[in-house]
């Protein structure tokens, strides 16, 4: 007789995911509204106001819709991840968004058909041919469902992700007032975008402040809310996410910042254009954009990675990060200096000695041991005693 043979239970395989969920959906509807952004509805626009030829219309169609699907890639992923619905692990999502992939073979394929026939809408008019109207129509309807989708989808990953953000009420406090101080900034000087010299316009200005506000200043927000609540000494913390924020922190940022204003005065020639309210508000939120970006972000990030890599005394942490966001502050400002004009370097070098070294050390050690609201007080009441002196 045979012996027995032991049955083995076979191990189970992993089952590839079948759906690919709100944050798949989300991912997918971006990339292709993106694409039918630029690639159709701004091809389209540009065209019929004449800022655009209609020659070469077919490739230049076809190369802003490969940017907008890029872009509202990069937009879509990382909206869908956070937004994920609350009971999606993280890695089941990652893998639905990497089948998501899939899914967008053909529904960018579906994008850039009605994108091409979007951007020939000026051409179905001139020629008035049904046939191109026809075609031009059904374009929009898609290009529209496209874009009514993905902003439905949108919203509710959004809404999802800001349930699930650390500190959302600090954070959405700090991202709303610097997109506020961003357009003030963009409106009294308008950046010109690199590499095109185009100047922006107060739309322009508009989104290119939302842009920077969600995708730059967002995520410099939450983590370095998070990272400064893990600090395990100072007072960085103090009116962000934990500790309070006294009048005594008020009144020491009131005399720093006067203090440092005067050292600064005599490398301040004097103004010719009158001072105006808009003026003091340019300089508040001036002060609000380098607080949020050289004290909260830079000084925070580099406290914790000295604190975790090289395990040093929380104030030997402080002395590096403050070093560190000073030399970033003096690089920034470096081209302004040169373009100031200074008969000699020595004039160059005692002014970003005197008027962004020392304030930005005088600042971070206030953010350090008196907290953000102390150093933004100390910054903006600089800014604007000297404009007020000149």
């Amino acid at each position: 007789m045979n012996a027995p043979t032991k049955q083995t239970a076979a191990a189970p395989t992993k089952a590839l995911p079948r759906t690919i969920g709100l944050h798949g959906r989300v991912a997918v509807l971006s990339a292709m509204a993106g694409g039918v952004a630029l690639g159709g509805v701004l091809v389209a626009a540009m065209t019929l106001s004449g800022q655009l030829s209609g020659h070469a219309l077919f490739m230049n169609s076809t190369a802003l819709f490969i940017v907008g699907a890029a872009l509202g890639l990069l937009h879509g992923i990382p909206l869908g991840f956070f937004g994920r619905p609350a009971d999606t692990p993280p890695r089941q999502a990652l893998g639905q968004l990497a089948l998501a992939s899939l899914y967008a073979v053909p529904g960018l394929a579906v994008a850039w058909l009605a994108s091409v026939w979007v951007a020939m809408t000026l051409i179905a008019a001139y020629t008035g041919s049904f046939g191109a109207i026809a075609g031009v129509a059904v374009g929009w309807v898609g290009a529209a469902a496209i874009l009514v989708l993905a902003a439905i989808e949108g919203w509710r990953a959004l809404q999802n992700a800001y349930l699930r953000w650390p500190q959302r009420r600090t954070a959405t406090l700090l991202v709303t007032a610097s997109f506020a101080a961003l357009l003030v900034t963009f409106l009294a000087d308008r950046p010109e975008l690199w590499g095109i010299r185009l100047r922006v316009t107060e739309t322009g200005a508009l989104l290119l402040s939302a842009f920077l506000a969600v995708w730059v200043v967002g995520p410099m927000v939450t983590l370095s809310l998070r990272l400064v609540a893990q600090i395990p000494a100072g007072r960085a913390a103090s009116g962000l996410v934990g500790g309070r924020w006294t009048l005594t922190d008020l009144a020491v940022g009131l005399l720093v910042g006067g203090v440092v204003g005067l050292l600064a005065l005599p490398f301040v020639g004097p103004s010719s254009a009158p001072l105006a309210g808009g003026s003091l508000v340019v300089e508040a939120s001036q002060a609000l954009l380098n607080e949020v970006l050289l004290r909260l972000f830079i000084v925070s990030s580099a406290a914790w990675l000295i604190l975790r890599w090289h395990r040093a005394h929380p104030e030997e942490a402080a002395v590096g990060a403050i070093i560190v966001a000073t030399v970033v502050q003096v690089a920034l400002y470096t081209p302004g200096a040169l373009s100031i004009g200074f008969p000699t370097g020595a004039g160059t070098a005692a002014f970003l000695l005197a008027g962004v070294a020392v304030p930005a050390l005088a600042f971070g050690l206030l953010f350090w041991k008196r907290g953000f609201g102390s150093a933004l007080v100390a910054d903006a009441t600089a800014l604007i005693a000297l404009a007020l002196l000149v």
